[in-house]
C-alpha cells in the first residue's frame, strides 16, 4: 500500500494515569527475559463498523491505555542493560493515522510481516534497545469508517500469554471504564527464574539473523472444527494416540506439508527440527498465576532425521511425549529455554527449522473497547526458518493458521492435497 495514501499522522506519548510509586521503580528481568531476542510482539484488530465516532474512539483508546499502564507499569518504562526495566513512566508511543482507502484493502491481506500497515510504526529497527519505548500503539482510521488497533510490545518483558492478557485488560477498561476490574498482573518472573550476569549483552549476530533472514511467502488458512475433528480421528486410528489436541495434529500436518514442499525443491532430505512453545504457568508446581508477566515458556523439540520418519502420526506421538516430559521436569533447575537459546546457532546449521507459536485459547476474541468485537485479529510472523502461528477463528469455528515459508516452497505447499483435505485457503 503506497505511503502517499496516508492522509494524516499524529503522535504522542501516553503515560500511566497514576505515577508509579518509588518502591516499584525497578522491575528485574528473569533469565528467560534476558535471553529473549529484543524484538517486538505485535497484534492488530480490525473493526469494519465501529459504533463510535473517530474522536470518541481516539479518546477511549488514549484514556484506557493510560489507565491500564498504571497496572502494567513496567510496559511504560525503559529497558536498562538487559538487566531491569526502569519504571520511570516514560510512557507508550501512540500514533493516530488516517488512510485514504477502505479497510477491505488490508484486512484480508496474507502479508502479515512487521511492515503490515496496521502494525505500529516507528519501532527502532524492530529491536528493543536502551532508552527506547517498550510499547507502541497505532490507531488506524480508514475512509470507509472502519478502524484497526495495532500494538507492539517488547518480547524482553512479555510472551504471548502476557501480551494477550494486557490487550484483554486494556479492552475491558475501554469498554466499561467505571466498572472494569482493575488488572492485577504479577511481577514474579525474576523470583522464579533467577537472572544471570552471563546474559547482560545481547548477541547482535543472532538478532540480525532473526530480523533480516525472514521467510518471504505468507499464506493464511482456516481449519474448521469439523476438519480438525476429522484429522484427530485419523491420527487416533493410525497411531492409537488418544485425544490428541487440535494444536498437536495441526502442528504435525503443517510441519509435514512444509517439509515435503522443501524436499521437493531440494536434491536430498535435510534433517528437520520442529520447535513448539509451551506456556509454563499451568505446568509449574505450584502453578503460576495466569497474569504472571514476562517470558514463562519452554519448548518441545521434535527431530526428524529421514523422510520415513516424516509422518503425522509419528510427529503427534513425539509432541505428546515431549509434553509428558515437560510436565515432569524441574524448569527452574533445568531451563530448556536457556539450552535452546545456546543451541540455536548449531540448530540453524544442522537442521531445517520449523517453529510453531499459538495464541489459541487466549482472550483475543473479545477485544471490544466499546464499539463491538473485531472482525479479525492477526499477528506478524517473525523469525528464522519456517514459521506457523495459530489463532482462534473470529467466528469460533476452528483455527486460523498463518504460515510463513521460503518463497520457493510456497507453490508446492499450497497445492498439497493432504493440506487441502483439511484446510480452506483464506488468501
Amino acid at each position: 500500500m503506497a505511503a502517499s495514501r496516508l492522509v494524516s499522522l499524529a503522535e504522542k506519548i501516553i503515560k500511566p494515569n497514576c505515577p508509579t510509586p518509588f518502591s516499584l521503580g525497578r522491575y528485574n528481568l528473569s533469565i528467560n527475559d534476558q535471553i529473549m531476542v529484543p524484538v517486538f510482539n505485535s497484534i492488530a484488530a480490525f473493526y469494519p463498523f465501529p459504533s463510535k465516532t473517530p474522536q470518541q474512539v481516539s479518546n477511549i483508546i488514549e484514556k484506557s491505555l493510560s489507565k491500564v499502564l498504571s497496572s502494567y507499569y513496567p510496559f511504560a518504562g525503559t529497558l536498562r542493560d538487559n538487566t531491569f526495566v526502569d519504571c520511570n513512566d516514560r510512557g507508550a508511543k501512540f500514533t493516530n493515522v488516517r488512510y485514504d482507502f477502505p479497510i477491505s484493502e488490508v484486512v484480508n491481506l496474507p502479508d502479515t510481516s512487521p511492515e503490515y500497515l496496521p502494525f505500529p510504526k516507528g519501532i527502532p529497527g524492530g529491536l528493543t534497545l536502551n532508552e527506547e519505548n517498550l510499547l507502541f500503539v497505532q490507531l488506524s482510521h480508514f475512509n470507509c469508517g472502519g478502524l484497526a488497533i495495532g500494538a507492539s510490545l517488547s518480547h524482553k518483558i512479555s510472551d504471548g500469554c502476557t501480551f494477550a492478557n494486557f490487550i484483554s485488560d486494556w479492552a475491558s477498561i475501554g469498554r466499561d471504564d467505571e466498572n472494569a476490574n482493575i488488572p492485577s498482573p504479577q511481577m514474579i518472573g525474576s523470583s522464579i527464574f533467577s537472572p544471570s550476569t552471563d546474559f547482560i549483552h545481547t548477541d547482535t549476530t543472532m538478532v540480525d539473523e532473526i530480523i533480516h533472514n525472514q521467510p518471504s511467502g505468507r499464506k493464511r488458512y482456516l481449519f474448521s472444527n469439523s476438519k480438525l475433528e476429522m484429522l484427530k480421528s485419523q491420527v487416533t486410528s493410525e497411531t492409537g494416540v488418544q485425544n490428541p489436541t487440535r494444536l498437536d495434529v495441526l502442528s504435525a500436518l503443517i510441519y509435514k506439508c512444509a517439509a515435503t514442499a522443501a524436499r521437493a525443491n531440494s536434491s536430498s532430505f535435510k534433517p528437520s527440527l520442529l520447535a513448539l512453545a509451551v506456556n509454563l504457568r499451568p505446568i509449574l508446581d505450584p502453578p503460576l498465576p495466569t497474569r504472571a508477566i514476562g517470558n514463562m515458556v519452554s519448548y518441545i523439540k521434535v527431530v526428524t532425521m529421514s523422510e520415513d520418519e516424516m509422518t503425522i502420526g509419528r510427529v503427534v506421538r513425539e509432541i505428546r511425549k515431549g509434553k509428558d516430559e515437560v510436565k515432569k521436569e524441574d524448569h527452574v533447575k533445568e531451563n530448556k529455554l536457556v539450552a535452546l537459546r545456546s543451541e540455536l546457532p548449531s540448530i540453524i546449521k544442522e537442521f531445517e527449522l520449523y517453529k510453531v507459536g499459538s495464541m489459541c485459547n487466549y482472550p483475543l476474541d473479545n477485544l471490544d473497547f466499546g464499539w463491538g468485537k473485531p472482525s479479525r485479529v492477526t499477528l506478524p510472523v517473525i523469525g528464522i526458518g519456517n514459521n506457523f502461528i495459530f489463532i482462534d477463528s473470529p467466528s469460533g469455528d476452528g483455527i486460523e493458521a498463518i504460515v510463513a515459508l521460503p518463497e520457493k516452497d510456497v507453490t508446492q505447499f499450497e497445492n498439497s492435497k493432504e493440506l487441502l483435505q483439511f484446510a480452506s485457503p483464506l488468501s
